[in-house]
């Protein structure tokens, strides 16, 4: 499947979006989707370098074990090791510094497991980087006008 992509205008600097997109553990508070997020290993520097994510999504559970990386300053790249839905699984969060506000992308890559058809895993996609986006923003945003 191609890379799936949204961008979006956020109200808060691109440090603070990559704080929140880095404090993993903290992400049932803003995206329901994850019902627990744990840290499993951590880089020297304390970062998080493979966590592990249980979901409910559309009426999927999942528990998954990802990779953690930081490509630069204001990227950081998740890939799937372990899960059951899909074979691959990988997303980029960046951010882009716009003035008073920074432009958020997340890009997304699945593959998956069950014979779905290619365009139901699309819109699946599509609904779930879009959802991941508003959630994400609308942290942002509180956390910056405090």
């Amino acid at each position: 499947m191609p890379v799936l992509s949204k961008t979006i205008e956020v109200g808060a600097d691109a440090e603070l979006i990559m704080a929140i997109v880095a404090d993993i553990e903290r992400y049932p508070e803003w995206n329901e989707g994850i019902k627990g997020a744990w840290v499993l290993a951590r880089y020297d520097d304390g970062r998080p370098s493979q966590v592990r994510l249980d979901t409910a999504v559309q009426g999927f559970e999942s528990t998954y074990i990802q990779a953690v990386y930081y490509p630069s300053e204001n990227q950081i790249q998740t890939v799937l090791q372990q899960g059951d839905l899909f074979s691959k699984q990988e997303q980029l969060f960046s951010v882009v510094a716009s003035g008073a506000a920074s432009l958020l992308t997340v890009d997304m890559d699945v593959e998956v497991t069950m014979p779905v058809p290619a365009p139901m895993v699309k819109m699946m996609v599509n609904n779930v980087l879009e959802l991941l986006a508003e959630n994400l923003k609308q942290r942002a945003e509180q956390q910056a006008a405090n």
